[in-house]
């Protein structure tokens, strides 16, 4: 009867530590997003991923095919979080005015603190022209449309073309992610205040605006 207790305790412990370790295709993964980071898709080479990860080259081969797909493996990963970000960014028709600024300094801030949590990962899939072409065109259009939702709900100004708007936004935010937030010059909450202030009030002063 011990015995029997002692053998259901160990399965037990076994289970719990193989759910705390990553298995071989994420430590693979994880690894590929370092030597991708450090050395470009061009000069990575699969005995470095495998060598970062601890494992050997056929190791990599029951998971992947090349290097290209695991690195597409990346680029979409990137795809598809950056899509549930910017979908959750739509402002609600029933935010009160005076809470919009607020919202869409959240909103911003969601965006950019994906760069902040995955800072080597984000870049190589939102920069990465030559493998993600793809990406800047749905973000632009994904952005276009909640632009144009806003309009609807009265936060946007509607003689503004959405698309205009959304490629204005997002060419700038590249620069801005650069310059600013990979630098560290500014955190999330930071920047998207500033992006909040550009875009939701514009470079004219109120006394200018009003002909004051």
């Amino acid at each position: 009867m011990t015995g029997k207790r002692k053998s259901v305790a160990a399965t037990s412990r076994a289970r719990s530590t193989s759910k705390r370790r990553p298995d071989a295709r994420d430590r693979l993964i994880e690894a590929s997003i370092q030597v991708f980071s450090e050395s470009g898709f061009h000069a990575a080479k699969i005995s470095d991923i495998v060598a970062r990860a601890g494992y050997t080259q056929p190791t990599f081969y029951m998971h992947f095919s090349s290097k290209d797909q695991i690195y597409q493996h990346l680029m979409e990963r990137v795809r598809s979080e950056l899509r549930e970000v910017i979908a959750s960014a739509r402002i609600p028709a029933d935010v009160p005015h005076e809470d919009v600024r607020e919202k869409l300094k959240g909103a911003i801030k969601a965006f950019l603190q994906y760069f902040i949590d995955n800072p080597r990962l984000a870049p190589l899939g939102y920069f990465d022209v030559d493998h993600n072409a793809g990406l800047r065109e749905e973000i632009v259009a994904l952005v276009s449309r909640n632009v144009a939702f806003e309009q609807g709900a009265g936060y946007c100004r509607t003689d503004i073309d959405p698309v205009f708007l959304s490629e204005c936004y997002n060419g700038s935010l590249e620069r801005l992610i650069r310059v600013y937030l990979l630098r560290g010059e500014l955190d999330a909450v930071e920047l998207a205040d500033k992006i909040a202030d550009l875009y939701g009030f514009g470079t004219i002063p109120d006394s200018v605006r009003n002909g004051a």
